[in-house]
C-alpha cells in the first residue's frame, strides 16, 4: 500500500501535476474530476443528456432571465404600475455605470448644478463602464442596449464558469446542482440589473481555473481583470500568492510567481489614474469614506445588522430575515467547502471574500455581495442531500422573487 502511493506520488511529480490540497485530486473527488461524466453505474447528470454538457448552465442562467421578467410583470401587476424593464434593470448604482461609460470619470470635484458630487463616480471601479462604453461604441452610442448587452453575457460566462469550475475539482453532477442554487441565489438579482457582479463571477472563475490548470500568466492576468473590476476582488491577488509560494515551494515552479505580480495591476492602474486626475493617490478611500461612510469596524455594523440594531434596517423583518440567512448560508457553505475537500484556492478565495464583505461599515453583508464568494455553491452542492438540497434551492428562489420585485418599489430602503 505504502509502494502504490509512493509510486502514485512519483508519477504524479513526473507528470507536473499539481498535488492536494491545491488542486482537485481524482482519489478525492472520484470520477469526472476534469469534466468528465458520472460514474459507470450512475445516471448521467443533467448536463451530460445534453447535446453538449456546457449547454445545461447556460440554459439555467436562461431560465433566471425568464424568472426576472415573470417577477417584473407580477410586480407591476401588485403595485397596479406599469413600467417598461429598462426601469428595473436601469436601477440605482446602473446611473453611476452609465455616467462613467458615457462621460467617464469627471474632471471636476462638483458637477455643475448638482447635488450631487460627481467626483463620487470615483468609487466605482472601471472596467464594467470600460466595457459598457466598448460595447456601446460598436452599437453606435446605444449605451443602455450595451450595458444590458454586457451584463446578459458577462452573467451567462458567470453561470458557466461556476459550472466549469466545479465539474473541475468534482464532477457534473455536483456542477449542476451548484450552478442552480448560484442562479437561483438571491444575490443572482444582478443578473437583471446595471450592476458589475456577474462580470466580476466570470472572471474571477476564470482565475481559479488558470490557476488550478497552472496556467500562471492566464490566471494573473484574470486576477488584474478582477482587481480592475470590483475592490472586494483584491483578494485573488493574495489567493494566487499563496497558490504560487505552494508551487514554488513545492516544485520550485518560479513561472508561478507571475501570477500573483500581475493580478493588482488592474487595482494599481485604477489608483493610478485616479492619482493623476485628481492629484491624490489615495482618492478612492477618500470618496469611499465621505460619500458612503465607509470604513473598517472590523465587523462590528454586520454585527448590528445581523442583531435587529439598526433601526433603518430592522424596519425591513423580511429583508433583515434574507440577510441573516445568507449569512448563515455563507457560513455553512464554507464549512461544507472544507468538508468536501475542495482545493484550497477555493476555500481561500471564499473566506477572503466574505471577510471583505462582512468587515467594512458599509456596504455591508448584502446577497449580491455574498454571492462573489462563489465556490461556496460548490461546497453545498458536494455535499448537501438531496432532502435539504432542494428545500434550500426554493427558499433561495423565493428570496430571489421577493427581492427583485420588492426594492425597485422601496428605494430607500437598504440596498440588497
Amino acid at each position: 500500500m505504502a509502494q502504490s502511493a509512493s509510486s502514485a506520488t512519483s508519477r504524479a511529480a513526473a507528470s507536473g501535476a499539481t498535488p492536494a490540497p491545491f488542486a482537485a485530486s481524482a482519489e478525492r473527488t472520484g470520477p469526472g474530476l476534469r469534466g468528465g461524466g458520472s460514474g459507470p453505474s450512475e445516471r448521467p447528470s443533467l448536463s451530460e443528456r445534453l447535446p453538449r454538457p456546457w449547454m445545461f448552465p447556460l440554459l439555467v442562467f436562461a431560465g433566471t432571465w425568464v424568472l426576472i421578467l415573470a417577477t417584473w410583470f407580477v410586480t407591476d401587476l401588485i403595485y397596479h404600475q406599469s413600467n417598461p424593464p429598462r426601469w428595473y434593470y436601469g436601477f440605482k448604482d446602473a446611473g453611476f455605470y452609465l455616467g462613467i461609460a458615457e462621460h467617464g470619470y469627471a474632471w471636476t470635484l462638483h458637477a455643475p448644478h448638482h447635488s450631487v458630487r460627481q467626483s463620487g463616480w470615483a468609487a466605482f471601479f472601471p472596467l464594467f463602464p470600460l466595457a459598457i462604453r466598448l460595447v456601446g461604441f460598436l452599437i453606435f452610442g446605444h449605451y443602455l442596449t450595451a450595458a444590458l448587452i454586457v451584463v446578459v453575457a458577462s452573467g451567462a460566462a458567470s453561470a458557466l464558469g461556476v459550472w466549469a469550475l466545479a465539474a473541475r475539482v468534482c464532477d457534473r453532477r455536483v456542477a449542476d446542482r451548484a450552478v442552480v442554487l448560484y442562479c437561483l441565489f438571491p444575490g443572482a438579482m444582478t443578473f437583471g440589473m446595471l450592476y458589475s457582479e456577474p462580470l466580476g463571477i466570470a472572471l474571477s472563475a476564470a482565475a481559479l481555473l488558470a490557476l488550478l490548470s497552472r496556467r500562471w500568466v492566464l490566471a494573473g492576468i484574470c486576477g488584474a481583470l478582477c482587481t480592475a473590476e470590483r475592490p472586494d476582488l483584491v483578494v485573488i491577488a493574495a489567493v494566487l500568492g499563496v497558490a504560487a509560494l505552494h508551487a514554488v515551494w513545492a516544485r520550485r515552479e518560479w513561472r508561478a510567481l507571475l501570477a500573483p505580480a500581475l493580478a493588482p495591476l488592474g487595482l494599481l492602474a485604477f489608483f493610478g489614474y485616479l492619482g493623476h486626475r485628481y492629484r491624490d493617490y489615495g482618492f478612492w478611500f477618500q470618496v469611499e469614506q465621505r460619500g458612503w461612510g465607509a470604513h473598517f469596524d472590523g465587523g462590528v455594523h454586520t454585527f448590528r445588522v445581523l442583531f435587529w440594531q439598526i433601526p433603518g434596517i430592522s424596519q425591513y423583518p423580511a429583508y433583515n430575515v434574507i440577510i441573516i440567512g445568507v449569512a448563515a448560508f455563507t457560513a455553512v457553505g464554507i464549512g461544507l467547502m472544507i468538508a468536501a475537500r475542495l482545493p484550497v484556492p477555493l476555500t481561500l478565495f471564499s473566506i477572503l471574500v466574505f471577510v471583505a464583505v462582512i468587515t467594512p461599515s458599509t456596504p455591508g453583508i448584502k446577497p449580491r455581495l455574498v454571492w462573489t464568494a462563489f465556490p461556496i455553491f460548490i461546497g453545498a452542492a458536494a455535499k448537501l442531500p438531496k432532502v435539504i438540497f432542494w428545500p434550500v434551492v426554493i427558499l433561495s428562489a423565493a428570496a430571489l422573487v421577493y427581492l427583485i420585485g420588492w426594492w425597485p418599489y422601496h428605494p430607500a430602503a437598504p440596498a440588497p
